[in-house]
Order: C-alpha cells, then structure tokens, then sequence
C-alpha cells in the first residue's frame, strides 16, 4: 500500500475535502498536511493529519522541514490549491526538492506555476497555441496596446483563481476603466479574447508523460463564463489527447492539472486558456465517467503508463457537483434547477456524497448559510 501526503495552506478551497476519497479508492495509505479548519480535514478517508501553520512562512519552513526528514515515507506528495503551489514555489530553491514537492519535474519552466504570465511566455517558447497576449506595466502605452492586440480583450491579474481577477474589455475607454480598478498593477496580462468553446480537462502525467484525462463540455457556471462551473457533460477527444501529451513533455507535468482550452471551429484550433498545476474539485467525480483518475493514481505510483482505456466514441457522461450547483440555483433562484435535484433528475442524488457524513454535514451546512443569506437580502 503506497504511502502518499496531501498539502493544504488555504484551508478555505472546498475543492480538497473529497480528494482524500479518491486516492483512499486507489488503495493508498492518506496523510494530510494541512490546518485545524482545513476543509482537506473534512472527510472520512484519510489515515493521518499532520497540522500546519496558517503563517505562510512558517508553513513553508515547516512543511519543507517535514518533507526532509520523511524523504522515503511518501511516494508521493500532491500540493491540492493555486496558493499552495504558489508559496513552495517562491521558497524552494533546491532542484531535487522542488522534484520531490512540485507538479512539474523542470525546474527551469517554474514560471508556469500559479503566473498567467509564465504559463503564456512558455506557449511562446514550445509553440503552442494560446491567445495572443502582453505583459501590461504603468509605462504600457494605450496605442502600443492596440497594434498589439484587438479588441476585446481579457484582463488578467498574474496570480487568480476560480474566474477572480478576470475583467472583459471590449473597448479602450473600458480597458483603460478595469485597469484604473486594480490595486496592484505589476504583471497584469491583457489577453485577446477568443470567442469560442470553453472545454474544460482534468488530466493525470508523471515525468511529462500523459496517464489519464477528461474532456468537459460546460453545461453551466455559477455566476459568468469566468468563474467556476457546476455542471458538465464528460467525454474523450483524441485531438486534445495529442495537445496534451505535446504539452505534459514541454512543460514536465508531473501530477495533476486543471487545464482549459478554447475551441475557435473556424479555425479549428484549440487555444490553451489555463494550466493551473494542481487537483480541482472534480476530479474524485471522474468516478462517474469512463476514467476514473483512482484507476490512474494506480498507474501513476505503479509505473504503468500505457494502459489507459481507449476512448469511447461519442459517450458523454453528465457530472454535477451538489453543494455547487445547489447554491447556483439559491442565488439565481433556479427553481427548475431545484425541482429537479428534489426529484432525482438522471439521478442527480448520486453526486451527494452520503458515503461520507462528516462531509456531507459541513456541505450542507455551506448550502444553509448560502440560503438563509439570500433569503434575508430578500
């Protein structure tokens, strides 16, 4: 049974409390790194909790300390949310440490961790598509911009997650408005906007190697097309396999990515939007799809990289996340969308973890407060 650790610094992401199910499904034996109020505590499927500083630095001197002393415990260390990898990104200067911790195995492409920047200067590098982009400062000039880019365009604060940080622009007078409205200024990206498909990837790789991926179409989002989804509908494409696999070599992935591309048809070219280097709260759901990322945990930590399940032709499988989708239709007072959670919609009741109460509890409790504060805005 292989020993593995899970990290955690930003204890208020919910998108870690159901990772621990799918490794414990893959047979592992779970430890957590994380604090007291962490939601990555709120399960039943972890073996042992290590508690960690809510102090950014002392979490880092700690948890590199930690991993130190326990170098042959874990065969493998998985770092869960953006600030995570942000902060031992910042600190570790050791490159076989850095191997041992992060989710790429080379070093020299750090600048793809948790910067938009980065990730965009290294499409450049191995030539891979992505919309069209550049590094704003205060001397940037307004003219320069526009015999760069065309209209509109996407402003992109360097360090965000989850659609934060993201304002559309469609014009001059508005760009120049959304960049008045940011406080820190240095290393914005301004990105052409590609009006196209968003498709959303989960994807598994180990030593730049891909082991398993997921294709989402999104069927709906909580508030805009920039913040994070509650429904999709799964699938398998072999053209974004081959994207995939040119882009886990050039980069080094290795471990998990939450990844999004668009599709612009007239062109026919997927446009890389986002590779944020760590799990996302879909990924114990792939369970209800044709690959479960346990089955390539299992490949991962076997070495087994080539006996991924062929893809199946044309079958899409629809995932809903409960407390997500439930606090969509609250704030956006879906009643269809209620109706059909009420009455088990193509099995909607599924998606509620009952396997795991204390889970379930603390979800619930999220979906209470979620609804009592719309009702008392009322």
């Amino acid at each position: 049974m292989k020993h593995i650790l899970l990290v955690s610094f930003a204890g208020f992401f919910d998108s870690t409390a159901e990772i621990p199910y799918m490794f414990k499904k893959a047979g592992c034996t779970v430890d957590i790194y994380c604090s007291k109020k962490s939601w990555l505590g709120t399960n039943s499927y972890h073996d042992n909790c290590i508690e960690a500083s809510t102090n950014e630095s002392t979490f880092a001197s700690e948890f590199i300390s930690y991993v130190k002393e326990n170098t042959d415990k874990y065969a493998w260390i998985i770092l869960l949310e953006d600030p995570t990898v942000k902060i031992l990104n910042e600190c570790i200067t050791d490159d076989e440490l850095f191997k041992k911790i992060m989710p790429i195995n080379k070093p020299e492409n750090r600048s793809l961790l948790s910067s938009k920047i980065g990730l965009s200067d290294l499409c450049r590098k191995y030539e891979i598509y992505t919309p069209g982009y550049i590094n704003f400062s205060e001397n940037s000039d307004i003219n320069d911009i526009k015999s760069k880019l065309h209209f509109p365009i996407l402003l992109k604060e360097d360090f965000s997650f989850s659609g934060t940080g993201i304002q559309l622009c469609d014009n001059e007078a508005l760009l120049s408005e959304c960049i008045s409205k940011v406080s820190k200024k240095e290393n914005l990206v301004l990105q052409e906007f590609i009006n196209g498909e968003d498709i959303g990837v989960e994807a598994l790789f180990k030593d730049g190697k891909l082991i398993m991926y997921n294709v989402a179409e999104v069927l709906t989002y909580m508030y805009n097309r920039f913040s994070f989804t509650t429904r999709r509908n799964y699938y398998q494409d072999e053209r974004i396999a081959e994207h995939l696999k040119k882009m886990g070599k050039a980069f080094g992935l290795n471990s998990f990515a939450s990844i999004q591309y668009v599709y612009h048809k007239e062109r026919n070219i997927f446009y890389l939007i986002e590779v944020d280097c760590r799990t996302n709260m879909w990924m114990p759901y792939s369970r209800f799809t044709s690959q479960n990322f346990s089955d390539g945990i299992k490949k991962y930590l076997s070495d087994d990289l080539f006996s991924v399940k062929p893809a199946i032709k044309d079958e899409k499988f629809e995932v809903t996340i409960f407390d997500r989708d439930i606090r969509r239709c609250i704030k956006h007072r879906d009643y269809k969308g209620i109706w059909q959670w009420m009455t088990n919609y193509h099995h909607y009741w599924k998606f509620i973890p009952f396997q795991d109460l204390r889970l379930l509890k603390r979800t619930v409790g999220k979906i209470l407060k979620d609804f009592f504060s719309k009702l008392f805005k009322r």
